[in-house]
């Protein structure tokens, strides 16, 4: 009986293989570099610089709707690579967040405590077998508040 090449153990993604591996976790970085996009981000001590190739994946695409740049908050930015659906998904939460974020404590969402809800977000997709991991690679984007100005 053939189990392909992850041996069965990438049907599950909560079934480690005998290496310690979760394939499906694999998969996903697999899918950032499969984008072909390549992306950097230098941080200086009181500014941000990050640059990213702009791919249009078919001519069809109006290419001005191709972005991998995306605006969380009036302070907070994202810059994704990989699959675009994911990040747009991800954009998406991370904005209602931030919101619910505001609205709760009335103050702007910290980059940190951004970071730290997208990395337990990613975490427990790794963890539900409805889930699968995001394909997507992030750097997150802080504008100084005025306050810190």
């Amino acid at each position: 009986m053939s189990r392909g090449s992850g041996g069965g153990y990438d049907r599950h993604i909560t079934i480690f293989s005998p290496e310690g591996r979760l394939f499906q976790v694999e998969y996903a970085f697999k899918a950032v570099k499969a984008a072909g996009v390549t992306s950097i981000g230098v941080r200086g001590k009181d500014s941000v610089c990050v640059v990213t190739q702009k791919k249009v994946p078919d001519k069809l695409l109006d290419h001005t709707s191709v972005t991998h740049l995306f605006p969380i908050t009036k302070y907070l930015g994202l810059l994704a690579t990989g699959m675009t659906a994911d990040a747009r998904t991800l954009v998406q939460q991370a904005r209602y967040e931030a919101a619910e974020f505001r609205f709760k404590y009335g103050y702007e969402m910290p980059v940190d405590v951004l970071a730290k809800w997208i990395a337990d977000k990613s975490q427990v997709y790794t963890q539900h077998a409805y889930m699968r991991p995001l394909g997507v690679g992030l750097f997150l984007i802080e504008i100084a508040i005025p306050s810190e100005l």
